[in-house]
Order: structure tokens, then sequence, then C-alpha cells
């Protein structure tokens, strides 16, 4: 059994196919076939069951999988690691967030991060979630607003952000008087379609549901493009309140919500020194709890330099 076996064993396992694998992997088919083949006659198991064109994993698969990760992971961070003995931080970062922390939260991060560790290199994707992603160490981090309560991921808060409402200056809701839910039930609601906010507002505000959309997006600055031309009022985070455009104002209303960012990594893999720069700085920041195993050796910048602790 080698590393080139285990690297081609699991790339099926993350892709579900031989073709696939090859692909990603820049190599042909039969090469693939032939080094599963070579591993299951070695392990003296069957690792994989065909069915039509996927490959499904035996219960001996998923135990080697696992274990593979790890060792893969491990492998591959040799470099960083190296690197980072010496004091310096290098290698790639795969990150991952919502709509939410996309603008609020991750450029910040990773402009600092940069900054301080000229040689580490991220790549940012944006979706709902990367569960599956983290579990099969595509990802390194993910950010976003959702917690997490099962064991084989840990999810670290961050901070929390009061949810505020916000309206045009020439919106009923603007000219004065208490705003109370019959009120909000006469004007049209701008949503979030983002699950995780869209969720805890119908939770605390059900009665919002009942009032006609005009409009449902993934993001806040959509929302507030269209409230600014008085298209209805919508529920944002407050930190967006600094950077509110002329027109849009938040009148006095305790919408009851508020939203907690943190984010997700996988304890079952080691964690690399890029991952564990962006965990320093996070806790820095945020004064976030400690992470088991994200332990930095290389310390804050201070003057422009990097110094050890």
């Amino acid at each position: 059994m080698n590393f080139i076996q285990l690297e081609y064993f699991h790339k099926v396992m993350t892709c579900g196919s031989v073709t696939r694998a090859a692909r990603e992997l820049f190599v042909t088919q039969p090469a693939v076939s032939k080094q599963l083949r070579l591993l299951e006659q070695e392990l003296d198991c069957r690792l994989f069951q065909r069915c039509g064109n996927r490959f499904e994993p035996t219960p001996a698969g998923e135990f080697l999988d696992r274990r593979a990760g790890v060792l893969l992971t491990a492998f591959h961070n040799l470099p960083a690691e190296l690197r980072s003995f010496v004091g310096e931080f290098a290698g790639p970062l795969r990150i991952g967030c919502g709509p939410y922390t996309s603008g609020a939260v991750v450029p910040e991060l990773v402009s600092e991060l940069m900054r301080r560790h000229p040689r580490i290199v991220p790549s940012v994707q944006e979706r709902d979630s990367f569960l599956d992603d983290l579990r099969n160490g595509t990802l390194d981090i993910m950010f976003g607003i959702q917690g997490y309560h099962d064991d084989d991921l840990l999810y670290v808060p961050m901070y929390r952000n009061q949810l505020i409402l916000i309206c045009s200056e020439h919106s009923p809701l603007a000219q004065g008087g208490q705003i109370t839910p019959e009120r909000l039930a006469s004007e049209p609601f701008l949503a979030h379609s983002y699950n995780p906010i869209r969720g805890i507002i119908f939770r605390q505000m059900p009665y919002l549901e009942k009032n006609r959309f005009r409009i449902e997006s993934r993001y806040t600055t959509t929302l507030i493009s269209y409230v600014q031309r008085n298209l209805g009022f919508s529920i944002i985070a407050d930190c967006y309140l600094e950077s509110l455009p002329p027109g849009v104002v938040a009148p006095s209303f305790d919408t009851g919500c508020e939203v907690e960012s943190g984010f997700l990594v996988n304890p079952a893999r080691p964690f690399s020194p890029p991952l564990r720069a962006m965990i320093a700085l996070v806790r820095k920041k945020y004064g976030c709890r400690p992470v088991p195993g994200a332990e930095c050796s290389v310390g804050v910048v201070q003057s422009g330099k990097e110094e050890k602790r």
C-alpha cells in the first residue's frame, strides 16, 4: 500500500466515480482502476460495490477512507508544516462561507491574513452549506451563521448581531408613532431568502409570513437597495447601520431577533498551518474559545513584523 493508492482511493470515495476521479487526478481511468484493484488485493477485502455507474463503498471502504483522509491531509500539509517550523506560514487555505458572512466577515479576515502571511494562498467559495466538504477534506473552514450540534464537526461561535427594521424615510413606518405588528402587516415585507436568517425572523415574528412579498433575496445589500426606493421594509443585521445609504432609516422597533456568526472545522483532520493561522486571527479578533489542535507558533503582527511568541 502506498500514498498513490490511498490518493486514488480517497478521490474515488469523494467523487463516487472512477471516471470523475481520474479526470480530477489528471490520469487515465484504467490507471485508477488498476491501483484500486492492487489495493484491494493487498488488503484482501472489497472496498467498493459497483452500483450502475457509481462505486458505493463497503463498510471496510468507509473505514479506510476515514483513516486515509487523515493520513493524506497530514502528508499534503508537510511542506506548509516545515515552513511554519522555521517561522513562516504558507500554502493553500480553502474557505467556505454563506451569503451573510461572505460580505460581513470573510473579506476583512482574508485581507488581514494575507497581510500577515503573504505566502498563504486563500480560495473562497460561497454557498449555503459546506458540511460534506468539511467532512471529506476538500474544505478547511466554513464561516456561517447557523450553529452545528453533531459530534463530527466543531462549531465555534464568534459574535452576535441584532436584527433591526429598516425602511425608506418616505415610508409610513418612518413618519412617527409606535410600530406594531398590525402596522407592519399593512406594508410589503422585503424578505431574506437565505434560510438561516429567514428562519430566525419567522420564528420570532411569524406575523410577517402573511405579508405580501415584493422581493426575496439572499443578499442584504439587495434588500437595502429596494428599501431605498420605498418598495417595502426589511429586517437586516445591525452591522449594516453605519453603511446605510441616504434615504434609508432604522426606526425604533425591537424585532427580538439576533443572529450568531461562527466557524466550522473538522477536528478529525490535521489542521494545516494556514488554517491554524486563520483560527488564531479569528480568536484574536473575536475572542473565541480555544480550538484543540489549532495552536499557532507564530505570533501576531507587531510593527509590521512577525514575532515569535
